[in-house]
C-alpha cells in the first residue's frame, strides 16, 4: 500500500477517533440522559453442550419456546432504542445450538443498518456446526459491509481443559476449529481470537496454550473469572482464583503488561487489571456499557451491562421506554455506573473504548515502541 492511500485510510480514521473521544469525554457527562446506545450484547441461548467448571447455565438451561425467534428479535431491534447500533456481540450459552444461527444474524444485519462489527462468542467445540454456519454468517456480513469477528473461549489445554469443560478430548475439536478460523482469516472473511478465563485449574498451565496460539498468529486475551449471578455460579466457589492481593494472579498479569509480543491495547488492558486487583484505586479505563450498551437476554429481558439488574421485559414494553424509564436511569446512574463500574476489571477493549481513552492508548502505544527500542 503506498504510503498517500495509507494516509487517506489513516485521516477519517483519525478523525472519528477525535471526535469520540471529545463527544464522550466532554459533551456526554453534560447530558442529563445517555444518548442511544451503539452497542449491544445478545444472550442467544443458555443452552450450552459444554458442563463448565466455573459456569453453571448448563444447569439451569432454557426451554427452546423461550428464546427469542428471528422474527421476535426483529421487532425488538426495530425499536428506535437500536437505531443508531454498530458493535453486536452474539453469545450464549451457546450461539451454534441454535439451529436458525443464519436467520438470526440476518435479522440483526437486516436489522441494524448501521452495525460496524458482528462478534459471535463460540466454546468451539461444535467444528462440525461451524463448518456449515460460518461461511454463511462471513459471506452474510460482507454483503453487508459488517466486519465478522468470533471469539473462542479456550481456557487450557490437554486434560485441564477437559476437567474445564466436562468434555472428553476437548482440545482436539478446538484445534479443528482453529483449523477453520484459520483458513477463513487468510482468505479475509473474518478475524478472530482466544479468549481465556483465569481459574484455580488453569492458572499455572495457561502459557503454554498461549505458547500454541502464538504459532499459530491467533491473537489471544486473558481475563479474571468472576463470579456472577447471570451464569449461575453459586455453589461454584472452588474454580474461582481469589482475585484482591492474590500474588501469583496479579505476577501473571503483570508479566503480560511487560510482554513486548503483546499489543498495546492489550498490554494497558493488563496494567488495569492489575490496578484494580491491588485496590490502587478505582477503574480508569472506559467501558462500552457506561458509554452507550445494553445486554439482551435470551427470552427479550433488556440489562444496562453484564452487572446489571433486569430493566424490564422488550416483549410486553418497548426498549425505548425501558432503557429511558427515569426509575431505571436513576439506578443506573447511581447504584450501577456511579458505584459497580468502579471495581470492575476490564475484559473487552472495543474500538469505541479505545477513541475515548485515545490520549491514554497513544501513551502506551509509545510506551510499548520504546520499551522494543530498548531491547
Amino acid at each position: 500500500m503506498t504510503p498517500g492511500r495509507t494516509l487517506r485510510r489513516a485521516l477519517p480514521l483519525a478523525g472519528e477517533a477525535a471526535s469520540v473521544w471529545f463527544r464522550y469525554n466532554f459533551l456526554e457527562p453534560l447530558r442529563p440522559a445517555p444518548s442511544l446506545p451503539r452497542a449491544m450484547h445478545y444472550i442467544s441461548t443458555h443452552r450450552c453442550n459444554a458442563r463448565c467448571a466455573m459456569c453453571g447455565i448448563w444447569k439451569n438451561q432454557n426451554p427452546l419456546s423461550e428464546e427469542l425467534t428471528p422474527q421476535a428479535l426483529g421487532s425488538i431491534l426495530a425499536d428506535r432504542l437500536f437505531s443508531r447500533m454498530e458493535y453486536f456481540g452474539l453469545s450464549g450459552g451457546e450461539p451454534l445450538l441454535r439451529r436458525d444461527l443464519i436467520q438470526l444474524t440476518s435479522t440483526i444485519l437486516e436489522t441494524c443498518t448501521r452495525l460496524k462489527r458482528l462478534s459471535v462468542t463460540t466454546n468451539g467445540l461444535l467444528p462440525g456446526r461451524m463448518e456449515n454456519t460460518l461461511p454463511e454468517l462471513a459471506r452474510l456480513c460482507r454483503r453487508a459491509g459488517v466486519l465478522l469477528d468470533v471469539s473462542v473461549s479456550v481456557h487450557g489445554m490437554g486434560e485441564t481443559l477437559d476437567r474445564i469443560y466436562g468434555v472428553p478430548a476437548s482440545f482436539e475439536r478446538i484445534e479443528r476449529t482453529a483449523g477453520l478460523l484459520l483458513r477463513m482469516r487468510t482468505e479475509g472473511a473474518l478475524t478472530f481470537s482466544f479468549n481465556t478465563v483465569l481459574l484455580a485449574e488453569n492458572l499455572e498451565s495457561v502459557r503454554r496454550l498461549q505458547g500454541w496460539a502464538r504459532e499459530r498468529t491467533i491473537p489471544m486475551s486473558f481475563v479474571v473469572g468472576e463470579q456472577r449471578q447471570r451464569f449461575f455460579t453459586e455453589g461454584l466457589e472452588s474454580a474461582f482464583l481469589e482475585t484482591k492481593g492474590n500474588p501469583e494472579l496479579i505476577g501473571f498479569l503483570a508479566s503480560q503488561a511487560e510482554d513486548p509480543a503483546q499489543s498495546a491495547v492489550q498490554m494497558e488492558k493488563y496494567r488495569e487489571l492489575v490496578r484494580v486487583l491491588e485496590g490502587r484505586g478505582p477503574r480508569r479505563l472506559s467501558c462500552y456499557y457506561a458509554m452507550g450498551g445494553l445486554l439482551l437476554g435470551f427470552d427479550g429481558r433488556l440489562y444496562y451491562c453484564s452487572h446489571s439488574r433486569e430493566i424490564g421485559d422488550c416483549t410486553g414494553r418497548p426498549a425505548y421506554d425501558l432503557y429511558f424509564d427515569p426509575g431505571n436511569l436513576r439506578y443506573r446512574k447511581q447504584a450501577l455506573f456511579g458505584a459497580e463500574c468502579h471495581t470492575c476489571p476490564p475484559y473487552t477493549r472495543t474500538r469505541w473504548e479505545i477513541e475515548k481513552d485515545l490520549p491514554r492508548m497513544l501513551l502506551a502505544s509509545v510506551r510499548r515502541r520504546m520499551g522494543r527500542a530498548a531491547r
